[in-house]
């Protein structure tokens, strides 16, 4: 509770002051290019900003591959930069990306969610190749 408040006030703060707000995109990167991520992070930002109505500051998400727990590690570092978080409807198929939804709604910061096949092209390819398993 003590963190959803601090962070609304760092909101009120940003309102008074005008300062833009920061827009972290949580995006599936395994079986993907470098390009293919940075792409589908642009159109998760336009979507963002069209939700939002305003521009935003992108954190860059983007890491390079690295052993998952670490990468996790860092992009959780990020997160808690940001006041607004856009995924994935199907982040649960994905470790990294459920984490970062959960972690998102419980510290109380902003979050939309879009398909991923309007924001990743070949979903079900990539999804396939990436030999995604949900773990129960």
């Amino acid at each position: 509770l003590h963190k959803a408040i601090r962070r609304q006030r760092q909101m009120c703060i940003r309102d008074r002051e005008n300062i833009m707000k920061k827009l972290f995109v949580s995006v599936p990167m395994k079986g993907r290019t470098e390009e293919e991520i940075k792409a589908s992070i642009q159109k998760m930002k336009t979507i963002a900003e069209a939700y939002e109505g305003e521009q935003l500051e992108l954190i860059d998400s983007y890491i390079e591959d690295n052993a998952p727990v670490w990468y996790l590690g860092k992009s959780l570092e990020k997160l808690s930069e940001a006041d607004i978080f856009i995924g994935i409807d199907d982040d649960y198929n994905w470790s990294g990306c459920y984490i970062e939804r959960i972690a998102a709604q419980r510290y109380g910061i902003k979050e939309y969610h879009v398909p991923a096949d309007c924001v990743i092209d070949n979903y079900g390819e990539v999804h396939k190749n990436a030999d995604v398993v949900v773990q129960c």
